[in-house]
Order: structure tokens, then sequence, then C-alpha cells
């Protein structure tokens, strides 16, 4: 068989090439899902709004209903059933089930550090998805760059989470070993020495772009600039530990939300002949009205019903296993979104979820 080169163009377009387009990328992907979190900690702060209210509301509009967005173009896709079958069905299952288990197990301490560890992946792994959809549209393929741009963003986006518990107690309380200070002094230190240095070969190198003349690839700038600093600020910023995870989790729900109608516009649309090969995905999804009472009831589903059958509070840190059980049921969507996120947003491999999102 016959084989065909082709040239990738190290230089970025003349104009910076984005997702959507400029107005939607900056109000959702970078500097609008940026100031939601800077909004939800200012409130807190400086407004005094009790945290549990800002918790349920955030929880409710924004993270249960981005977690009906998986479901949407997943369980409720005709074409996504046949394709991914079984593994569909034993993950639900799963997700489900391993939650009630390792509390009747005695490890619910466990299966949350997990979920935070997990969720905060979770929450870089879309970033970085975003990093490289913008370095794909603007043809931001030189290879220094790539090592760099992957290098540069992991250590700038997980150093204030990994040294969080050393400056925090809260979390300090989620780890199952004891913080020795002497090992934390070492481990903060080649943290930061490795973030310095990063940094400076970052800088370096985008300076050297400008003097050689370079295109800047400036949607990508501009979602460093938005997706590191924040982090930084609610890490250290003494607000509780369920503030914190729900106002680092808002920028990623916002994102989210955007980017699935977007898919789903270019998906489902408003095509009748749609429907019979899709199914139920296409009366969810091609509407914005059936889409967003869909995910508010879903959201009502698992958020607002646990709170008439827990007793005595939320959470794996309450006293007594009915609760722990039931909460981690309800939780289980949560861990399922994680599961299936990672695999049905990869472009590379999917030409289909390629042209979906115009890429």
């Amino acid at each position: 068989m016959a084989t065909a080169t082709m040239t990738i163009p190290l230089r970025t377009p003349a104009h910076s090439q984005w997702i959507i387009s400029e107005r939607t990328d900056l109000l959702w992907f970078t500097v609008g899902g940026a100031a939601a979190a800077y909004i939800f900690w200012a409130l807190w702060r400086f407004a005094h709004a009790p945290l549990l209210l800002l918790v349920a509301i955030w929880a409710i509009v924004f993270d249960e209903t981005h977690g009906f967005a998986t479901i949407s173009r997943t369980y409720f896709d005709a074409e996504e059933r046949a394709k991914r079958g079984r593994w569909l069905w034993v993950s639900l299952a799963f997700f489900f089930a391993v939650g009630p288990l390792m509390i009747l197990l005695r490890l619910g301490d466990w299966l949350e550090l997990a979920t935070e560890l997990w969720g905060y992946y979770h929450i870089f792994k879309q970033h970085y998805g975003f990093m490289m959809m913008y370095k794909k549209k603007n043809r931001d393929f030189a290879p220094e760059d790539m090592k760099l741009d992957k290098a540069f963003f992991a250590v700038a986006f997980y150093y204030p989470f990994l040294t969080y518990p050393l400056h925090d107690r809260q979390a300090a309380d989620l780890l199952p070993f004891p913080i020795q200070p002497s090992g934390a002094r070492i481990f903060e230190s080649t943290l930061l020495f490795s973030l310095i240095l990063v940094t400076l070969v970052y800088i370096a190198r985008q300076v050297q772009k400008w003097y050689e003349g370079l295109a800047v690839d400036w949607p990508k700038q501009i979602l460093f600039a938005t997706a590191i600093p924040v982090n930084y600020l609610l890490f250290r910023s003494r607000m509780p530990l369920l503030g914190v995870y729900a106002a680092a989790t808002i920028f990623h729900n916002v994102q989210y939300h955007r980017l699935v109608w977007f898919y789903n516009q270019n998906k489902y649309g408003h095509d009748r002949d749609r429907a019979r090969r899709y199914g139920l995905a296409t009366l969810v999804n091609s509407r914005w009205l059936c889409y967003v009472a869909a995910a508010a009831l879903y959201a009502v589903i698992f958020d607002v019903v646990p709170r008439f059958v827990l007793k005595d509070g939320v959470g794996l840190m309450n006293i007594g296993t009915r609760n722990e059980i039931i909460f981690s049921f309800f939780a289980a969507p949560g861990l399922l979104h994680y599961w299936l996120d990672g695999h049905i947003w990869k472009v590379r491999k999917d030409p289909e979820l390629r042209e979906y999102l115009r890429l």
C-alpha cells in the first residue's frame, strides 16, 4: 500500500484559532470559568455567604448537572450504547457497588481520599485536553513546545494541590499517614525548586519565540493564565476543604457544560432522521430547554433526594454506617463520570469526535 507523508507547519497561524469562537471560549473555557471560581471564593470571604449554601448551589446547579451531560451523550445515545456496549453497563454496576462495598469493609477513609485525588486529576486532564485542542487549532506542534507545555502545566497546576496538606489541617487529616515536619520541608522544597526551574525555562522559551518572530498561541496562554493561578488562591485561602473542592471544580463544570453543548449541537442538531439513529439523546440534547430540564431532574435525584434520606448530616466523615453507605451510593455518579470521561473524549483516536468538535 502506498504511503503519504504530511508536513505539519510548526508556526502557529497569523490569527489565533479558537475552539468555538473568541468570545465563547473566553466566556466559558478560560476567563469566565476562572471568574466563577473567584466569585465563589469572594462570596465566602468578603460577603460572608454561608459556605453550605454556596456548596449546595454549586452541587445542584453546576456539578450534578455536568455529570448528567456525560450520561446524556453515552447511556442515552443508541449509537454509543451499540459501540461501547457491555463496557458502559459493567462500569455503571461497578461504580454503584464499589462505594457501599468499601464502606462495609471499613475502607471509607480510603474511598474519600481516592475520590479527592481522582477528582483533581480529572480537572487537570480536562484543562490538559483544552490545552491540546488549542495547540491543534493553532498548529502549535514544535517538539520543544510540546514537551515544555506539558511539563510546565503539570508542575504548575499540581504544586498547590500536592502541598495543600502541609498548610491545611483538614486536608492533612485525609491522609492515611501522619506528616513528618522534616519530610514535609524536603517535599515542599523539592516541588518548589521544580516549579521555579520549569517556569524559568518556560518563560525563556517564550522570550526566544518572540525574538525569533514566531507566532504566539494566545488561546493556550490565556488558558494557562486562568487555570493555574486560581488554584494557588484556593489552596492557601483557609477556606474549609468542602468549599475549596467546590470552588476548584466549578471552573471545570462551566467549561464542560459549554463543550458538551457544542458537541450536542454538532452531533444531534435538529434533524428528525437523527432521532432514530441516536434515540433518547436526540430528544434531550438537541434542544437546550429539554437538556436543562433533564439535567435539573438528574441533580434533584442525586443531590437533593439524599438529603432527605440521610440522618445527622451528609458525608463519609459522619458517624454511622447507614449514612456512609447511602452517601457512597449517591456519590457513585461522580466516580462514574470520572471514569467515562477518561475514555469518551480521546480526540486523537476518535475521528467522529474530531468532527463534532470541529477539530
